[in-house]
């Protein structure tokens, strides 16, 4: 299997350095510490994101991603671009396809860097009671509701539950290095098109295209033979 020069070794502090359960309260006040995306639904993403960035550049150096268009990828190193996603699966909750980035982002990024991967955290979520006592935890603390969450109570818009936990088994990371590594990808069926289309933003906008990635999918390809493609997994604390 093909390998990158950064890709196992991020994979390998990231898996070392993070601890095995992340709590959604104390992760959202360390966020709210830092004035870091704390207001966020989906922390765990956030919060690997925060930790990530904050780790790898203190241990490896590097610095913030290239931004394209409305699109800032996450991270850069030695010539590599990095985004950081979170993904949990084998809840019952979160099965499907993971949304990974813009189409036309990504796929501009490889045109001008040569490079784009993804380190995901895989891991297992817990959900709200049925009071939804995490949701009211978090509503105080962010205080004023937003205009977007005073139009969804009008309109009767469902809100989703929240997750209050999540237990981190590993990083799945994959990097391309052209389109043509892409379109593998595409036609090995682990990353698809057209994720979030026909959904809209909070102003009504219509949202754009993304890729997304399937894990079960990804895993069958990984242990099926020997992958053409850049790519890994790595077990917490390994």
């Amino acid at each position: 299997m093909p390998r990158s020069g950064k890709a196992e070794e991020i994979a390998r502090t990231l898996a070392r350095s993070l601890p095995r359960i992340w709590d959604g309260k104390a992760c959202v006040l360390e966020l709210k510490a830092a004035d870091y995306q704390w207001r966020q639904l989906e922390w765990i993403g956030w919060w690997f994101e925060f930790k990530a960035l904050q780790g790898l550049r203190s241990s490896m150096g590097g610095g913030v991603g290239p931004r394209l268009d409305s699109v800032k990828f996450d991270y850069s190193v030695d010539g590599e671009i990095w985004d950081f996603k979170a993904h949990p699966v084998g809840s019952g909750k979160s099965t499907g396809a993971a949304y990974l980035n813009d189409e036309q982002a990504v796929n501009e990024c490889l045109a001008n860097e040569g490079h784009i991967g993804w380190q995901i955290a895989v891991g297992a979520a817990t959900y709200d009671d049925e009071r939804g006592s995490f949701k009211a935890w978090h509503d105080a603390l962010k205080g004023k509701e937003s205009v977007y969450v005073r139009e969804g109570k009008l309109s009767g818009r469902r809100s989703r539950r929240r997750k209050v936990s999540f237990q981190f088994q590993g990083i799945a990371w994959f990097e391309f290095r052209s389109g043509q590594e892409l379109e593998m990808a595409l036609k090995s069926g682990w990353l698809t098109r057209g994720m979030q289309v026909g959904q809209r933003n909070a102003d009504g906008s219509p949202r754009r295209a993304k890729y997304g990635y399937s894990h079960g999918r990804w895993r069958e390809y990984v242990s099926g033979g020997t992958p053409a493609l850049r790519c890994g997994w790595v077990e917490v604390g390994d």
